[in-house]
């Protein structure tokens, strides 16, 4: 085993820029899904530009299995090697990180997954802890990705079925059935018709208390579902039938509407089961409920409604044959209207960035796009590259991959616009960049970037004080979220943050129009729903504070960690790292260029990692012992002091080591080691050791509290100086001088150190005359003393 660090080996293998990207790719994207040591066995999945990989590493098969595109496409394993199984790597134990690395060369690197067995059986295994955990939204979602062939499905249709019901979720129910309809899976489907008929029955007695929304969708979902299905039961039928009359007279807007509709839909087969639906046509009640929806349409238009849901409305309209001259126009109109508010999301965005740009200084360059197949590949400014803030922006508008120097032809069209703010390359020959452009923008070339959008983004934050856990039944209750600037702005949501899954607001969380970019929120951890598998809507609750958030992790409450390193606190709870490493690199991170208000995110830490200092005594103490001089340093950092201290090497360890059983506050602990530093300086200086005041750097303490000792330290310098006997001896006719005394003294050392002399030794005539010419430059008096041998 190498005696290297983990970052040495990588750098030196596979090197700098995988290893850099790698640590810049969030944890939080990376979900580890169970974890063995011994045998090695870890499960992971990984989300990577709005996709989904999995990785298995197996010790006893000798295997790493990853479905990435590196792994895929190259067959050398120094090739395969990709950011997704290093940043895994860096979040497992360094032991454990060195031992795979060190064996990674000796293992089968493959992307075949014969049945999908190998995902399938993650998939199964995030629904089990999800479902565990009351999480059961999404839950359903990986049980419904589990089935990835309709081999060994029926026990994961069965579980899911089951799961849905007895958790109320009939949305994902209903969902669910019409997609395994849709990819064949009806038999297997069939097997389980108690089911589904349960389902339904639970699902008629409580339409009243879902949204509209939300029937509207379950119509949809069971719209398609008839396209295949078949009632198998005859009593069913009858009982589903005598519960759509009752609906239908029902005062509730809900219930009147999914059984209209579905009688309207069924209208001949039902008459011919029931004469009693003959009449419904032609009622005076169904005609009144038609302007009454067609009423509600045009005034959900009016109060700005999600355009999901119109879609839905028109849509289902068919059915009841509402005449699209009663509602299209408003429509159509309402529909171009939306069309343009995403637009002025995007120009939103495109403010807040180029803000950034101007704020800090990112040049406009030239990076020379080149086509391949539907992507460009650029080089970008190196000047520009060693800018986080271009780091940001730059991953806000579509660029990946190592040096992010990769960008898809569509993503360039969408962000044309703060694409030709950044950049000088003229895009005219490139005819799919403008037929994206064209695509979402239009023909209106009259679009600009205003600074006048930014101002919202960027208003002076509300200081939040909540403790909003108390609130809940519990932490599993609730999780913390950094928003951040959307890569590409969902349901006009501004922000979204990234986990295992891609998660955005609700739209009908009040919040919602106020979240900007950075703000920490606490949010419902269970998802509202789930889309497209990868993209979690939840319900955020309130803002919260630096000192809210910190205190809840403190906790256990989970998050997902943005730009603010909320993470170091988890490491310093479990003690994976001290305390004076975590503030050493939240201090040091290079984000906090551009990241508002993080200087009092580092004021909010120094406080708890204080607190922690002074509930872990024994810990820190054994901590200090193990390197003094780096956690010292540390400590200094961390209590705010490195200015104060700068130009002393006092023994910091012994003084800390005092004061951590005296002092129970930050404050109190900087006032005291301020004062004990104080004293210490004036006890070296009282019992004036020969060289002691070598330890004071006079010019670094210039502007320090403790620039008074100054004249003091100068005076004891030139005592001890002008006291060292020097005695001169001639020898063999040669004169030599004797300097052993001088040489203790802080300038005997200093006159050591410029002449490269062994002061310890008899001296020349000519160093002699040196050291003389250095003396009465200081205005320092030799102490010379002839004697004769």
């Amino acid at each position: 085993m190498t005696n290297k660090s983990f970052s040495e080996i990588i750098i030196e293998r596979y090197g700098k820029e995988l290893y850099k990207k790698s640590v810049e790719f969030p944890k939080s994207k990376i979900n580890i899904i169970s974890l063995k040591e011994d045998p090695i066995k870890i499960r992971a999945v990984i989300l990577d530009n709005e996709r989904e990989y999995h990785l298995i590493i197996n010790e006893n098969k000798n295997e790493i299995f990853h479905d990435c595109p590196t792994f895929l496409i190259h067959s050398e394993i120094e090739d395969k090697i990709c950011i997704h199984l290093i940043k895994l790597l860096t979040m497992l134990k360094p032991s454990i990180s060195l031992e795979l690395v060190e064996k990674i060369n000796k293992m089968h690197l493959t992307s075949e997954d014969f049945g999908s067995k190998k995902k399938s059986t993650n998939y199964l295994k995030l629904a089990n802890i999800c479902i565990n955990t009351n999480n059961c939204v999404e839950g359903l979602s990986y049980l419904d990705k589990a089935i990835i062939n309709q081999r060994d499905c029926e026990p994961i249709i069965e579980r899911f079925l089951k799961t849905a019901i007895e958790n109320n979720l009939f949305i994902e129910f209903f969902e669910f059935l019409q997609s395994a309809y849709i990819n064949e899976l009806g038999s297997y489907i069939l097997k389980y018709n108690h089911f589904i008929e349960r389902g339904i029955r639970l699902f008629l007695k409580s339409t009243s208390k879902y949204s509209f929304f939300e029937i509207l969708r379950i119509i949809d979902y069971i719209d398609k579902l008839l396209d295949f299905y078949e009632f198998q039961s005859e009593s069913f039928v009858e009982s589903l039938i005598a519960e759509l009359l009752k609906m239908a007279n029902s005062k509730d807007f809900n219930e009147r509407y999914f059984s209209m509709y579905f009688i309207k839909r069924k209208y001949e087969a039902l008459v011919s089961l029931n004469p009693l639906f003959k009449e419904f046509i032609t009622s005076t009640n169904f005609k009144s409920f038609k302007n009454e929806i067609t009423t509600y349409f045009k005034n959900e238009i009016e109060n700005f409604s999600v355009i999901d849901k119109l879609k839905l409305m028109k849509k289902q309209f068919n059915i009841f044959e509402i005449p699209r001259t009663s509602y299209l126009e408003e429509y159509k109109s309402y529909k171009t209207e939306i069309k343009e508010l995403e637009k002025k999301v995007y120009l939103k965005k495109f403010a807040f960035l180029r803000l950034l740009k101007e704020k800090y200084n990112i040049k406009k360059s030239k990076i020379d796009f080149r086509k391949k197949r539907n992507t460009y590949i650029v080089n970008h400014n190196k000047e520009n590259l060693e800018n986080p803030a271009y780091h940001y922006i730059i991953n806000h508008i579509g660029f990946y991959g190592i040096n992010d120097s990769t960008i898809k032809s569509s993503e360039i069209g969408v962000n044309y616009l703060i694409i030709k703010e950044l950049f000088l390359d003229d895009l005219h020959n490139f005819p799919d960049i403008f037929y994206y452009k064209k695509q979402f923008w239009g023909e209106d070339n009259d679009y600009e970037i205003n600074y006048i959008d930014v101002f919202s983004l960027i208003s002076k934050p509300i200081e939040y004080n909540y403790d909003i856990d108390q609130d809940y039944s519990g932490i599993d209750d609730l999780m913390i979220i950094e928003w951040d600037l959307a890569n590409k702005p969902r349901q006009s949501s501004l922000v979204n943050a990234y986990g295992a899954q891609i998660v955005i607001p609700d739209q009908n969380t009040s919040l919602y129009h106020d979240l900007k970019p950075f703000d920490l929120c606490y949010c419902q951890k269970t998802p509202v729903k789930i889309e497209g598998n990868i993209i979690k809507t939840i319900n955020v609750i309130t803002k919260c504070s630096f000192k809210d958030a910190i205190s809840s992790i403190e906790k256990g409450i989970a998050f997902i960690e943005g730009y603010y390193p909320l993470s170091l606190l988890k490491s310093v709870l479990i003690k994976k790292i001290s305390p004076f490493e975590a503030y050493e690199i939240a201090l040091d991170n290079p984000n906090k260029q551009f990241v508002p208000n993080y200087g009092k995110f580092l004021k909010a830490l120094r406080t708890f990692l204080f607190n922690f200092i002074n509930r872990e005594k024994e810990y820190i103490y054994e901590t200090l012992k193990t390197n003094p001089e780096k956690y010292t340093n540390q400590f200094i950092i961390l209590l705010n002091l490195s200015t104060e201290m700068a130009g002393l090497e006092l023994p910091y360890t012994e003084i800390i080591n005092d004061l951590l059983y005296e002092v129970s506050s930050l404050d109190e602990f900087r006032i005291k080691f301020m004062n004990k530093v104080h004293s210490t300086i004036s006890k070296i200086l009282k019992e004036r050791e020969m060289g002691s005041s070598v330890i004071f750097d006079i010019k670094k303490m210039r502007h320090t509290p403790f620039v008074k000792y100054s004249n003091e330290i100068l005076k004891i310098r030139k005592e001890e100086f002008e006291q060292s006997q020097v005695y001169r001896f001639t020898e063999q006719d040669t004169i030599i001088y004797n300097m052993s005394e001088l040489v203790n003294s802080y300038y005997g050392k200093q006159f050591s150190k410029i002449l490269n002399l062994n002061l310890n030794e008899p001296i020349s005539q000519d160093f002699y005359n040196k050291i003389l010419n250095y003396s009465a430059k200081l205005n320092l008096k030799l102490n010379m003393i002839e004697e004769e041998i």
